[in-house]
């Protein structure tokens, strides 16, 4: 999903200035649906006013004048044509599964479990907002939306259960038996160690 699709979906609800797409990202569930730095919006907002697919307008709000952006016929088209392009399998970026799979014996299962327990505390609170998102009485929220709205509730249920599993486990120090065909723990320890001037455990 490039940048310029992310912001003419945003505009297929209403007219919206850059300050309004800036919310819209960056809303408590929004890293569940897309993520976008909030410097990259103004910058694709004019590519995309230049190329014709959305105008901006000025509207007084408050006796001070807002710059909108909306859609024109050809960014709708593309919307549209966007909307009916088969999406592409989405790429994993945690940081906490990054860690998880290259922790190793010498680090202390202590921190992993911090790790977990800052997660659990904020999958909560993401939790929360979903399931108040279609009833706060503000969001606009499609019947089709609804779909996506369970999608992440459910996501979010199984993660704290996973979470809430592992922590038991590193608790209980009752690790599943992994896979090392070649041997690599052992190495990976030795040339930490030696790298540290640390012993290594055969001595």
């Amino acid at each position: 999903m490039s940048t310029e699709h992310s912001l003419l979906a945003v505009l297929s609800f209403w007219p919206s200035s850059g300050y309004d797409i800036k919310s819209e990202f960056e809303h408590k569930a929004a890293g569940l649906y897309w993520g976008m730095s909030y410097g990259s919006i103004y910058p694709k907002l004019k590519k995309l006013e230049e190329e014709g697919y959305v105008y901006s307008m000025e509207k007084e709000e408050n006796g001070r004048n807002k710059k909108l952006y909306e859609l024109t016929e050809k960014g709708w088209q593309e919307f549209e044509e966007w909307l009916c392009t088969p999406p592409a399998y989405p790429a994993v970026k945690d940081e906490l599964f990054m860690k998880m799979s290259t922790w190793h014996k010498d680090m202390d299962t202590r921190h992993l479990i911090s790790h977990l327990e800052k997660r659990k505390r904020e999958s909560e609170d993401i939790l929360g907002f979903v399931k108040e998102w279609p009833r706060n009485g503000i969001s606009y929220v499609s019947s089709i939306g609804m779909l996506t709205i369970r999608y992440a509730e459910m996501r979010l249920e199984t993660e704290l259960r996973w979470i809430d599993e592992s922590i038991s486990i590193l608790k209980a120090g009752e690790l599943p038996e992994g896979q090392d065909p070649t041997g690599a723990e052992k190495k990976l320890l030795s040339r930490r160690r030696e790298s540290l001037g640390l012993k290594s455990e055969d001595e």
